[in-house]
């Protein structure tokens, strides 16, 4: 019986093409507007992602000291005297902060507490000294650019843009002088807090870290010497009850416990933050502008909406003894309803379809015109919130699930339009539709 009505419907349908045609064009336009538009906010979101860095960057967490504490010299990151419920990176601390669901390292930072001065033949320059564990370099997730990453010894680990830090105290002019660390001869100067001495060390840059992340312009040492270097510095002899470490970083397991690990530090009390809660609220704005996109797309959905309407309407009005005839042999409210919603659906689905087909398309055709764009015009392509070169010949993304979607809906705006048109046309009484001329 249902295929019965499924043919009558189809036969139907095609017994008025160009009003078919015309009215599933409204559904293909608003179709294909709600999936290109939704599109183009996953291809700037994931561009946007791809500017941010590596992957590691997103695992980690910076912790730092809870600012309402008060600071004073010490022999190691900090001494601070405040009231016992505020927490502080004390080691128990910074032990407990392994024992969070979704850690993988626990790194922490001791700062130099004074100002160190690198020396080369007649150049000088400078960098932010930070102590780490040798053993958890590793956990650092960063790329070498020259040299490996090792800490022994004299041996230093350079950011990527130390070397181009340095200057010449001659010159009357400043200008920035890039030395190759690897094998420039290096001496590091240290002065004490009240500048009345200082102290030379030599030493030797093990590697050079790829620039572009949070070290470029930090030099890693042992953390054990930067430790005997602050107590120079501050004159006070490090205190095991009092000290605590500038910073901790806190590697995530992965990208998806990233943001539970900070939410965890939180609660704890602490200062937390890192790109991945800057990725979180990327997310949300890409998602609101999604949401507003496809809004604007839904508005060319609602006009074909009320094409559909009007057509199954018009259907209903020009079938109307029709309609008589079937019920007088036999057919139900039922029978009615199912042909015309039907009618209806397909309307929705035919429309659907071809505005997936038109969105893949044009998907295509931007695409293929923005990876074969010569360099300097996309460097003008200003109108858009992400750097082009990250795009990488995908501006327009349409995965699957939204074409799935986009067809879904397609179908759901053709029954609900058809909806009043067919539930009048069911509830006709037969000798009302058989006296209709």
């Amino acid at each position: 019986m249902m295929s019965e009505l499924a043919s009558l419907a189809i036969h139907n349908l095609m017994r008025a093409r160009a009003r078919l045609f015309m009215t599933a064009g409204g559904v293909l336009v608003g179709t294909t507007a709600v999936i290109l538009l939704i599109a183009l906010t996953i291809g700037l979101q994931n561009a946007a992602e791809r500017g941010i860095g590596q992957s590691s960057s997103l695992t980690e967490i910076q912790v730092y000291p809870n600012y309402g504490m008060f600071y004073m010299g010490g022999g190691g990151g900090a001494v601070v005297e405040s009231d016992s419920e505020v927490p502080v990176l004390d080691i128990a601390t910074v032990r407990s902060f392994w024992n969070i669901p979704g850690v993988a390292a626990v790194i922490p930072i001791v700062e130099l507490q004074g100002w160190a001065e690198f020396i080369s033949d007649d150049y000088r320059g400078g960098g932010q000294i930070i102590g780490v564990d040798p053993r958890l370099l590793p956990y650092l997730g960063v790329t070498m650019q020259q040299g490996e990453l090792l800490l022994e010894g004299d041996t230093i680990v350079v950011g990527g843009y130390v070397g181009q830090n340095f200057y010449d105290p001659e010159s009357e002019t400043y200008e920035p002088i890039s030395l190759d660390l690897m094998t420039a001869p290096l001496e590091m100067m240290i002065y004490n807090s009240d500048g009345s001495d200082t102290r030379e060390y030599d030493i030797q840059v093990g590697g050079v870290i790829v620039p572009g992340n949070s070290y470029d312009y930090s030099v890693l040492m042992p953390m054990d010497r930067v430790l005997d270097l602050n107590e120079y510095i501050t004159g006070q002899p490090l205190d095991p009850d009092t000290f605590t470490f500038s910073r901790v970083i806190v590697r995530a397991s992965s990208r998806e416990t990233t943001q539970s690990v900070s939410d965890a530090l939180r609660e704890m009390g602490h200062s937390a933050g890192g790109m991945g809660d800057y990725l979180t609220e990327l997310n949300k704005f890409f998602g609101t502008l999604r949401l507003m996109l496809g809004g604007v797309g839904g508005v060319a959905l609602l006009v074909a909406a009320f094409g559909v309407a009007n057509t199954m309407t018009m259907a209903i009005l020009e079938r109307t003894r029709e309609i008589g005839l079937m019920k007088a042999i036999g057919a139900t409210d039922r029978d009615v309803l199912f042909v015309f919603l039907l009618e209806a659906a397909m309307v929705g689905i035919l429309g659907g379809v071809a505005g997936i087909t038109v969105a893949y398309g044009l998907q295509n055709l931007i695409n293929t015109a923005l990876a074969n764009a010569p360099q300097g015009q996309q460097s003008g392509m200003m109108f858009l919130p992400v750097d082009v070169s990250q795009l990488g010949g995908e501006l327009v993304v349409i995965p699957p699930e939204l074409a799935l979607f986009a067809l879904a809906l397609a179908t759901s705006v053709g029954v609900l339009a058809g909806l009043y048109p067919s539930l009048r046309a069911a509830r006709m009484t037969t000798v009302t539709a058989l006296k209709t001329e």
